[in-house]
């Protein structure tokens, strides 16, 4: 149908996610927290075919709202790019489950929720494909980032059974492991990294793979293949990698 949805569309890779399925000649249908944002987009892509909803993805009942209101519009999305995500530092004897609450709502059930909403659309219109954007630390879990890197393994394991459940029904599930990317997300870490990318080169390469039908996507392969690697090192040597300044 050339209609996609793209959460988490106000900044960072979502936002340029969005502006490259425009020039691609898609309808896209921008979901964000952030109103303002999504309007300054809109202005900025300039085309009838962008539609914006206001949506928080870490409560379901919102999340519902929003796909009601792309049925009632008639429009039927086949390409859904989930990008919407959250994460913060952890530090020593925070409490733990407040934490781990609001990253999973966001980063796993804020996911799947848009799975269970359009999976029995996907079999009536032909197939379809959901895209996560996930992160190189779902292989390996990095002091200070428990709730984080679990969130991100969990939908990355999530998505390997569904994509597997439904191999010859025409729907893909799509994991997209991230390495570094400059957006405001990054701007909380304690330390500049190597190879860091832009949002608009990540967002690129992103949709130039999911058109390719991969399934398992790598952008920044160096810190996918080093991040698997360091699960090999004793706990105290990735202690000592991760203070690193």
């Amino acid at each position: 149908t050339k209609t996609c949805v793209v959460t988490g569309a106000s900044s960072g890779i979502g936002r340029e996610l969005a502006l490259q399925m425009i020039k691609r000649g898609w309808t896209v249908i921008a979901i964000a927290r952030r109103a303002h944002l999504l309007q300054e987009l809109k202005q900025e892509a300039g085309k009838d075919t962008f539609i914006q909803l206001e949506c928080d993805v870490s409560d379901v009942s919102q999340i519902h709202a929003a796909c009601k209101k792309i049925r009632e519009q008639g429009l039927q999305p086949t390409l859904f790019f989930l990008n919407a995500g959250t994460g913060k530092p952890e530090y020593d004897f925070d409490q733990l489950i407040p934490t781990n609450q609001k990253t999973f709502n966001t980063n796993y059930f804020g996911t799947l929720a848009w799975v269970d909403e359009w999976l029995p659309f996907l079999n009536t219109f032909g197939g379809g494909t959901f895209v996560a954007t996930l992160s190189a630390l779902a292989f390996v879990a990095i002091p200070g980032a428990s709730a984080y890197s679990s969130s991100k393994a969990a939908t990355a394991h999530c998505f390997d059974s569904l994509r597997r459940q439904y191999l010859y029904q025409e729907i893909g599930f799509s994991s997209v492991f991230c390495g570094p990317v400059d957006t405001a997300m990054l701007q909380g870490a304690p330390q500049e990294f190597p190879f860091t990318h832009t949002a608009a080169k990540e967002a690129t390469y992103i949709i130039n793979q999911v058109f390719a039908r991969k399934k398992n996507i790598y952008p920044s392969w160096v810190y996918a293949g080093l991040f698997k690697l360091l699960n090999l090192l004793p706990d105290w040597a990735i202690l000592k990698l991760a203070d690193i300044k």
